[in-house]
């Protein structure tokens, strides 16, 4: 029955296809929306990856998991110790170790001075 309607009043298709040059606008604004939405999540996705790059650098791993909260390598979250039990918990893992990053620049107040802590 709603195929047979939509069939006999395309009403809405009729007032997009009346007017050729605002139907084209119409499309051409919805087709770079669209096209700045992909262009931030690939913003997005090289952030993330230029914040996880020294991790990759540092350690040899499969897996390496960061807090929620992570931004930048001066301002370090703490992370939950339950969560590397968690990890450790799951049959294919064989081991866990932390990965403690410690900055000095918010003690004396220079960016850009880090410690590195293997634990």
């Amino acid at each position: 029955m709603f195929r047979k309607l939509v069939r006999k009043t395309p009403l809405a298709w009729l007032q997009l296809t009346h007017n050729k040059v605002r139907f084209i606008v119409a499309l051409s604004g919805i087709a770079f929306a669209d096209i700045l939405m992909f262009v931030q999540m690939g913003f997005e996705g090289a952030l993330y990856d230029s914040a996880m790059k020294p991790y990759r650098e540092l350690i040899q791993a499969d897996l390496a998991i960061a807090s929620t909260q992570f931004q930048n390598l001066i301002s370090t979250p703490s992370f939950q110790r339950d969560r590397l039990y968690q990890t450790l918990a799951h049959p294919q893992v064989k081991s866990v170790s932390p990965l403690y990053i410690r900055t000095y620049a918010r003690a004396i107040g220079i960016e850009g001075c880090l410690s590195w802590d293997f634990k």
